[in-house]
């Protein structure tokens, strides 16, 4: 099967060739692997095809103005969804880990007026190429759009 047709045939519920496989991972691990594989730093799609990853994504950038501030003196770093991370320093690397939760206790209303990314403030110019350029690296691309799947 094709990581298209696998990804499509496990979203169908029915019995693919093997469990789609998506691959993330922090920068001390990435760089091991390609390593690992005689990769060059850089060659992030040779890293995917080893690896036999299904999923590539495309992706509009926000360009709206801030809706979460940082918290710099405790190193915290706050998306444009809210999500509270610390960097996590070890032997190997590091990681962003998950902080602060400042929905946890949250009611109906605070949820309700949670600042979210407006769809109108993304910049949708470059996802064309984007899908353009993966289609020439890996024509099996699948796309995170319900379109796609089809």
């Amino acid at each position: 099967m094709t990581s298209k047709e696998r990804v499509r045939t496990t979203l169908a519920r029915q019995a693919a060739d093997r469990v789609p496989v998506n691959y993330e991972a922090n920068a001390g691990i990435d760089g091991r692997l390609k390593e690992h594989f005689g990769l060059k730093p850089d060659d992030h799609e040779g890293l995917r095809r080893v690896l036999g990853v299904d999923f590539r994504g495309a992706g509009a950038g926000y360009a709206g103005p801030a809706l979460h501030e940082d918290i710099p003196d405790r190193g915290v770093k706050v998306d444009n969804w809210g999500i509270h991370r610390r960097w996590i320093e070890h032997d190997s690397g590091g990681y962003w880990d998950y902080c602060d939760f400042p929905l946890q206790d949250a009611d109906e209303e605070m949820v309700a007026n949670w600042p979210l990314p407006d769809p109108d403030q993304h910049d949708y110019s470059g996802v064309a190429a984007q899908c353009q350029r993966q289609q020439v690296l890996r024509p099996r691309v699948l796309l995170d759009t319900p379109e796609a799947l089809m």
